[in-house]
């Protein structure tokens, strides 16, 4: 799916976020709890539309459902600086909102920012639901997984003849997530 700059890097923290949202501290799924929770809570986190909205759009997780993919898909791949960065009044004929969201989006749409936050948070919605350009991704570390499987020697020793422990693995996948190393 193509995505315009902005929602490519929000559908990333929006992720995050979700990601955030679905266990509690004792890795107990919390996800329903947890929505129910940003729901009550949207009067006081509704500033955060224009600095923070993946934030705020969590409250919208699952209201969304779209008749015409085509249309949304042109939607996410819009900048709202461009000037070409559609209304709510465009786009909320191409989706259908569930009822108990009804309340959440006319709270939003009483605010300055508010028609251009339930753009973002249909879109969002949209890419989350509709984005699958992240399982070839995995397809290709499968395969990449797999060539190392198949050349290492019996010894357990990568190619280079390296020893490669859990931890040194473990570091360079934070490290490529945008982490700090742990190593000195």
């Amino acid at each position: 799916m193509k995505k315009s700059y902005y929602f490519a890097e929000l559908s990333s923290s929006y992720d995050a976020e979700i990601q955030d949202l679905l266990n509690d501290s004792e890795g107990k799924l919390a996800l329903k709890h947890r929505l129910k929770e940003k729901r009550q809570e949207l009067a006081s986190i509704l500033p955060m539309i224009e600095f923070a909205p993946e934030m705020v759009v969590p409250v919208f997780f699952d209201a969304f459902s779209f008749a015409n993919p085509k249309a949304m898909a042109a939607v996410v791949d819009c900048e709202p600086d461009d000037g070409d960065f559609p209304g709510w009044d465009h786009v909320s004929p191409l989706v259908t909102v569930a009822d108990w969201a009804a309340p959440y989006i006319a709270a939003v749409l009483a605010e300055r920012a508010g028609e251009e936050f339930m753009v973002t948070a249909a879109s969002l919605e949209f890419i989350r639901k509709f984005d699958h350009s992240a399982l070839p991704a995995a397809a290709e570390d499968d395969e990449d997984a797999d060539h190392r499987e198949r050349s290492d020697d019996d010894d357990g020793r990568d190619d280079d003849g390296g020893d490669r422990d859990l931890a040194e693995a473990g570091d360079d996948w934070l490290g490529e997530q945008g982490f700090d190393s742990l190593k000195s």
